[in-house]
């Protein structure tokens, strides 16, 4: 049989396919044999990357530690978390959050202890692995336990990435995660996950809202590359796990933020009112129109709706010492209050001169009453902290004796009172109408 072109054209192309199918089987073991045998390597390249000029977007990096600690289990390296990973995929962007300290104390932190994929981790400011600056790790499905940190629930796990920033003044840490998982961690930090499912979710968007804004404002990132912090100074997160009620919040209300004229609002929120709302007035400049003072009835029989506490004339004579230099306090009294009733003027006078203190937060401190018994609504006393409960209070001086201070509420008192919500969703109201209550003229948007 005579062979044409077209046989030896065919055979040609069967023997190059053959060729190419054995080139990529080499490949792929030798690619199995670096991934197994060359680790330190390629991370080493990837965090010289980091160290001048940041990770790139997708890039996470896992190290072995093998100089600051030893595993305790077995060696196995930290793996690279996956960017098909559930917990790493959302709809909504990832956010940064800076990690404070045990004590919410300061954003350095001289060492970190973690445990990842079992093993326990140990760096310092002189651990070789961050001799480039920065070092990044992956946490994968199981996330990554910070041993080194104290929560309410200790200890805390983290998702996403994780980075550790060798800084002259200590440790940095960088918890970046999708937007949803975070929120996960903030809802059951900032609402009790006993409360009504309408509570949680009005809670899930004032949470996710408030987020959006502080992603886009950056406050935290020229000087620290985040964009909030774990603490009350923005929203607690990962103070307390996340249950099956609190993470359901954050599912059903996905990608939901409130808007005005199109762009997210800064959703405050806080404890208990005093039987009204305060807008944002209380810390000077322009008030948002959203931020309506409104009458609230419905957190009117909480513990904390009303409080009584005495604080000693020598514990406020010592502030006022370190205050003015001044060596006594000659008079203390409320000089101006908000249209709803916060105090927002105290006026403290010395034998050489009156200093007055505005802000709602600046009067809640010098007034704090720590360590002092607080008395609230049923009779149920607690022990004070660094802040007065609310500036919404009338005191009585005694000179040379104490201060009586009555008063209501628990906050800051702008925004939505989440004991108000949770009795609201008990009566029935919706999230939305819940946050259509506490915040004026807004849209439910979703954030993409």
């Amino acid at each position: 049989m005579k062979k044409t072109r077209f046989f030896y054209e065919i055979n040609y192309f069967l023997i190059v396919l053959l060729g190419w199918l054995l080139l990529f089987h080499k490949a792929a073991e030798v690619n199995r044999a670096r991934e197994k045998e060359g680790w330190k390597t390629w991370t080493g390249c990837v965090l010289g990357i980091a160290g001048a000029g940041g990770i790139e977007s997708g890039m996470t990096v896992g190290m072995q530690n093998t100089g600051s600690a030893e595993a305790t289990e077995n060696d196995d390296l930290p793996e690279i978390a996956e960017s098909g990973d559930e917990r790493l995929s959302t709809l909504s962007g990832k956010i940064r959050v800076l990690l404070m300290d045990s004590g919410y104390q300061s954003y350095y932190h001289s060492s970190v202890t973690l445990n990842l994929n079992g093993a326990d981790y140990e760096y310092t400011p002189d651990s070789p692995e961050l001799s480039q600056g920065e070092l990044v790790l992956g946490g994968g499905e199981a996330g990554i336990t910070i041993t080194s940190i104290e929560r309410q629930e200790s200890p805390p796990v983290y998702y996403g990435t994780l980075e550790i920033q060798n800084t002259p003044q200590g440790l940095l840490l960088i918890n970046e995660l999708p937007l949803e998982t975070y929120l996960e961690g903030v809802v059951p930090s900032e609402m009790p996950a006993s409360y009504e499912s309408q509570a949680l979710m009005a809670q899930a968007v004032c949470a996710r809202t408030y987020a959006v804004c502080q992603m886009e404002e950056g406050s935290l990132q020229e000087e620290y590359g985040a964009d909030v912090d774990d603490s009350v100074n923005f929203q607690v997160y990962g103070n307390i796990a996340p249950t099956d009620k609190t993470s359901q919040a954050v599912r059903e209300t996905s990608g939901q933020i409130m808007c005005q004229d199109g762009k997210p609002v800064t959703a405050y929120y806080f404890s208990t009112s005093s039987g009204r709302t305060s807008t944002d007035e209380i810390w000077g400049g322009t008030s948002s129109s959203y931020l309506k003072s409104v009458e609230c009835e419905f957190d009117q029989n909480a513990p904390w709706s009303s409080w009584k506490v005495t604080i000693p004339w020598t514990v406020l004579e010592e502030r006022t010492r370190n205050l003015t230099g001044s060596e006594s306090l000659e008079s203390i009294q409320v000089v101006k209050k908000s249209e709803s009733g916060a105090v927002t003027g105290l006026q403290i006078t010395t034998e050489k001169e009156a200093v007055q203190l505005e802000g709602e937060y600046e009067i809640r401190e010098f007034l704090s009453p720590q360590g002092q018994t607080i008395t609230e609504k049923d009779g149920s006393t607690v022990t004070g902290g660094s802040l007065l409960p609310s500036s919404y209070f009338q005191l009585k001086a005694n000179k040379g004796g104490c201060v009586e201070i009555t008063g209501g509420g628990f906050g800051h008192g702008v925004g939505m009172s989440q004991t108000a919500a949770n009795e609201m969703a008990k009566e029935g109201y919706s999230w939305q109408e819940i946050l259509e209550y506490f915040f004026r003229d807004i849209t439910l948007d979703r954030y993409e």
